[in-house]
């Protein structure tokens, strides 16, 4: 079996992982998930070195035993075709086209074996044929109608093995009912073909009969091709997956035409799969609920995040335990803040109404502007539990940056240090910003003013204005964008949009207008709150070049 990978990337150097487990490839768009996919099945496939892939740079295995040899050249012995040249045994797997089959000699098998030095041939000849890769492109041919062929013979195609397995039939019928409450059947009347079929009732005793009560049952039954995309791409996933012993199963996007609670369980029903197998599942996704299934369904999960921008790719391994320790807090599950992880960056706002407006102004910036980065908007439940989020999200390699009202400044002792500790600050600068913080919050007191609702530090004058506001840049440099204007409700205030919290972000959002041929849709401006996402992105961006 496949061992260990060596990737390597530009920025972040060489990434030594082991393949055994369940393995989840995430990040944005076009940063690598599915090449790395596509290049390991091709590493199957090599006959020799070197390897000429762009990420993958090299690859570990684990030789088997002699023992290991001759019981697996027994078992596809039993299984074969019967047209074996002499001294040859066959191997062969049921792909996506149907069955592929090779024949090696059998002594020069068990001398290479033996000597364990070229790694190449045993991916080529042995470990190949354990091996399957889906992607989202031919998932819907999965359930598409198969020829019945020789059922004496070996099964040429998945429905045909399906037909004659009935433990594996019997599997794949539960994982599909769990789904869907419908009852997987392989519908034998249209002699010569094999086809799908969901049922609401009960099986029948004898399901592959062609008698009169079989064929009343079969007409009454869901062809697979009636049902949803939903239903088709993951019947084809199960079906696929159980159609052979793969010790290696690699996919692409499996939660693809997928409800987030199926991706979910779709991700459960994969890892336990390979768990009960000792194999290895390799996915690539975008999807936090096939993530959490994954998680659920086998620990430890290895999370490998991705990224690509400006010619220059990266890599960060996410510790297994910050990640499930993550998802079983409420906080994270409530905001969603696991799909940050598929993101260029994500920005943690302190409530619902400032995520929904900073949200809207940030969509208007990125209006028919190529390069914008993707950026997930969350909130927290509080200022203070911005932080909670930060930190991980920082640790997982995601650019994480927070918005906070003015009055974080009233946060002082280990509060405000955990926000440095969040923000990934330099230990050394902790005292220094935490009196810098205690004095402006002091000069904001001594004016006399409300600094949430009077203007900020438009509340300053001179030297105290000007200190505050080289405070407030050096929070900014590290990912921290405080509203020194006050709150939320103090941008566009040439608007006129009254009301607080709620009832402002409803009466702003209506003000802001849905048409944008509208006369009164308002565009993205160059000042006020336009200027202040300008800079919140380009801090993501620069964050995310520098590999945060």
């Amino acid at each position: 079996m496949l061992e260990s990978i060596e990737l390597n990337f530009t920025e972040t150097g060489k990434l030594v992982l082991p393949t055994k487990g369940i393995t989840v490839f995430v990040g944005p768009n076009n940063s690598g998930k599915s090449l790395v996919l596509k290049e390991i099945e091709e590493a199957f496939s090599l006959f020799q070195g070197p390897l000429k892939s762009i990420i993958l740079k090299d690859f570990q295995v684990s030789w088997p035993t002699i023992e290991q040899v001759n019981l697996s050249i027994t078992k596809n012995s039993i299984r074969s075709s019967k047209q074996v040249p002499t001294g040859h045994v066959e191997m062969a797997r049921i792909s996506q086209g149907g069955r592929e089959v090779h024949h090696i000699h059998e002594e020069s098998f068990r001398s290479q074996v033996k000597i364990r030095s070229n790694k190449h041939y045993l991916m080529n000849q042995y470990l190949k044929w354990g091996v399957l890769r889906l992607d989202g492109r031919s998932r819907f041919n999965l359930t598409n109608d198969q020829l019945g062929e020789d059922l004496l013979g070996p099964p040429q195609n998945t429905l045909a093995h399906l037909f004659q397995d009935d433990p594996t039939r019997r599997k794949v019928r539960k994982l599909v009912n769990e789904a869907f409450d419908l009852n997987f059947v392989i519908d034998p009347t249209n002699l010569g073909q094999l086809r799908v079929r969901l049922s609401t009732k009960p099986v029948l005793t004898d399901e592959q009969s062609l008698n009169a009560e079989a064929r009343k049952f079969f007409s009454e039954a869901i062809h697979i091709k009636d049902a949803s995309d939903g239903v088709q791409a993951f019947t084809g996933i199960v079906t696929a997956v159980c159609s052979g012993e793969f010790h290696t199963i690699l996919i692409d996007e499996p939660e693809a035409f997928l409800h987030p609670p199926l991706a979910r369980k779709l991700g459960k029903n994969l890892s336990e799969i390979a768990g009960e197998r000792d194999g290895i599942l390799m996915a690539s996704t975008h999807s936090s609920d096939f993530l959490m299934g994954c998680v659920q369904g086998s620990t430890p999960v290895q999370v490998v995040r991705l990224e690509y921008s400006n010619g220059k790719s990266r890599a960060r391994v996410i510790n297994h335990k910050v990640l499930e320790g993550f998802l079983k807090r409420p906080l994270m599950r409530s905001a969603n803040v696991i799909s940050a992880l598929f993101h260029d960056g994500v920005v943690i706002l302190e409530s619902d109404n400032d995520r929904a407006f900073y949200s809207e102004i940030y969509y208007r910036l990125s209006e028919g502007r190529s390069g914008y980065p993707s950026i997930l908007f969350v909130n927290a439940q509080n200022k203070q539990t911005i932080k909670d989020i930060m930190g991980p999200l920082r640790e997982f390699g995601v650019p994480a940056a927070a918005i906070p009202d003015i009055d974080i400044v009233k946060d002082g002792g280990k509060v405000f240090t955990d926000w440095l500790t969040g923000a990934k600050m330099p230990e050394m600068l902790h005292i220094g910003l935490g009196q810098q913080r205690a004095s402006v919050l002091q000069a904001l007191k001594e004016s006399g003013k409300d600094m949430k609702n009077d203007g900020g530090l438009e509340i300053l004058e001179g030297d105290k204005l000007a200190a505050a506001d080289e405070f407030f840049s050096s929070l900014e440099k590290y990912g921290v964008f405080t509203v020194r204007r006050g709150e939320l409700e103090d941008w566009l205030p040439n608007l006129n949009v009254p009301g607080k919290k709620t009832d402002w972000t409803i009466a702003m959002l209506e003000r802001l207008g849905g048409d944008p041929v509208a006369e009164d849709y308002v565009k993205a401006g160059t000042d006020d709150v336009w200027a202040f996402i300008e800079k919140v992105v380009g801090w993501i961006k620069d964050a995310g070049r520098k590999g945060t």
